[in-house]
């Protein structure tokens, strides 16, 4: 009996011990999202800036980028590093939005951004001070100075032409290169024959206008550049790239030699154009056909 009593109690005990459960954990706390957003603004590669440099700091929403939560312009940004504070009217914070760092620096035709999206407010960090670092954009001249070297480097891909013309003063030798009958490249050397030097033009054509040119002068049968002056137009004709490179130093370029050396491209194209073989067309593609088909036999 007291066995049995016994077992009872403890039965009862351990029932009781099962039916009761731990408390549960009490919730992370979650950090209050920040009223400013401060950091700086670097350069991955430091270089000098002018006066002019300034640099437009923003924080927005990533899913909706027109939506702005704070904005500062910096002028005179010509010293870097750079601090800045926003200030974050937190009522306009989404708690599950997600919102980032922008920061362009300008100065002159140059435009400095980001590599690296930065999150902030509300990131798992709670991020609230941010070091930004900004590496170069090309600008549109330099741009368009590539997209003509790549253009250069294709001409190995195309039909060539060639030439030469010559008067009392010079001597000009020219190659042409084609795509589908058009001209894409010409490059002319000319050789004074009293010895004042050589000059070489390479332009590329698109829509058979030039819309990158390229001039160098040397001494008479050297590969030696003295001076290099590079032209370039956009898409609606503005002039883009204007400069010239002599002994390492850039200077610009005016209008006015910009257009001559686009008359001469244009003279350059339409005597390389009409060197180009004829396109056939389909009656003249028939035509050789039947001459060259073996003749009929007669029965």
């Amino acid at each position: 009996m007291r066995i049995l009593l016994a077992t009872t109690v403890l039965s009862s005990a351990l029932l009781a011990a099962c039916g009761s459960s731990a408390p549960p954990p009490p919730a992370p706390v979650v950090a209050p999202i920040a009223n400013a957003v401060t950091g700086t603004v670097s350069l991955i590669e430091p270089r000098e800036l002018s006066d002019a440099a300034k640099v437009d700091v923003k924080v927005y929403d990533v899913s909706h980028p027109e939506i702005v939560l704070a904005q500062t312009t910096i002028p005179n940004a010509n010293k870097l590093p750079l601090s800045f504070s926003l200030p974050i009217d937190t009522a306009k914070v989404d708690p599950k939005g997600i919102y980032a760092l922008d920061a362009i620096l300008t100065d002159g035709d140059r435009r400095f951004l980001k590599k690296l999206e930065y999150q902030v407010l509300t990131d798992k960090a709670r991020t609230a001070k941010v070091d930004v670092q900004l590496a170069p954009e090309p600008t549109p001249a330099e741009k368009l100075f590539e997209e003509y070297k790549k253009a250069a480097a294709q001409t190995g891909n195309l039909k060539q032409v060639s030439g030469k013309y010559s008067n009392d003063n010079f001597g000009t030798a020219w190659d042409a290169f084609l795509s589908n009958g058009k001209v894409k490249f010409v490059r002319e050397v000319t050789d004074a024959y009293d010895d004042s030097g050589r000059t070489t033009y390479k332009a590329a054509y698109k829509d058979d206008k030039p819309w990158a040119i390229v001039r160098e002068s040397s001494p008479v049968g050297s590969r030696q550049v003295l001076s290099s002056t590079r032209v370039g137009w956009g898409d609606d004709g503005s002039l883009v790239l204007h400069e010239k490179v002599v002994n390492g130093q850039t200077s610009d370029v005016s209008e006015a030699d910009a257009k001559a050396m686009k008359a001469h491209a244009e003279a350059a194209l339409d005597v390389a154009q009409g060197h180009a073989p004829k396109p056939q067309t389909g009656a003249q593609t028939d035509e050789k056909a039947k001459k060259g088909a073996p003749a009929k036999k007669h029965r």
